[in-house]
């Protein structure tokens, strides 16, 4: 932007009359650089709602420069932010990345159609926490289960050893088919616990996925997280 600024200064201040060779064929170079360097200039356009565009004395500021809406406005590659404020003060804030030669087109958006205000951040942000918790719980639901099945077939591995070596619950002498008893009794004991912490896992998560609110913003958030679940274990996936 403060090259393309320079060329345009010295090709508008050129005056014809008077002027020495050399600095008809510096304006001359300064035109071709002009040329060359305005594709690879990135731009972008602010989209607003119907609502936004009524709203009063709106500000939008990129980088803390004022700019207008729905028309394009040049920019430096890199990072950048833009930040729409009105009577009542903030109300959206964007931040974006635009490489040279790019145009982009930012949406904004945070009033209702009935013209009351709300902030995207804050609808995104409660149900966002309930999300959290329900992975949580879909973890540790999970997790339960998955002890439980476990602990199980290997209790009903040890309840048969026992069983064909205890007649009348009295066990033959030597092997430790007794131990294969009491075995059995602490894993019944230990899935019987665990089926019962992946019931209550499972009962809240689905107990947050149905009553949590629904991201009403023009851009949701999608969580990066996944929950992943498989016999005996447990866990979630993060997305960068």
């Amino acid at each position: 932007m403060d090259a393309s600024s320079d060329y345009r200064s010295v090709v508008t201040g050129f005056v014809a009359i008077e002027a020495t060779a050399a600095e008809r064929r510096a304006v001359a170079d300064a035109r071709n650089e002009l040329a060359q360097l305005r594709p690879r200039i990135p731009s972008i356009e602010v989209a607003l709602g119907e609502a936004e565009q009524h709203t009063r004395n709106l500000r939008l500021l990129l980088d803390g420069r004022l700019i207008p809406a729905s028309s394009a406005v040049p920019v430096d590659p890199g990072h950048h932010e833009l930040v729409a404020n009105d009577n009542d003060g903030e109300q959206s804030r964007i931040g974006f990345e635009i490489g040279e030669g790019e145009a982009k087109t930012l949406g904004m958006s945070w009033l209702s159609p009935s013209g009351s205000s709300k902030k995207p951040e804050q609808v995104v942000g409660g149900s966002s926490a309930r999300r959290t918790w329900g992975v949580v719980a879909l973890t540790v639901g999970a997790t339960g289960l998955g002890i439980g099945t476990v602990t199980g077939i290997a209790a009903m591995t040890r309840y048969s050893a026992a069983e064909a070596h205890c007649p009348a619950n009295r066990c033959t002498e030597g092997p430790p088919y007794p131990e294969d008893a009491s075995a059995f009794r602490t894993l019944r004991t230990i899935s019987a616990a665990g089926y019962i912490v992946g019931g209550a896992g499972i009962g809240t998560w689905l107990g947050l996925l149905i009553t949590t609110p629904k991201v009403t913003a023009e851009h949701p958030k999608v969580s990066p997280w996944t929950p992943v679940v498989g016999m005996g274990s447990a866990g979630a996936r993060y997305v960068f």
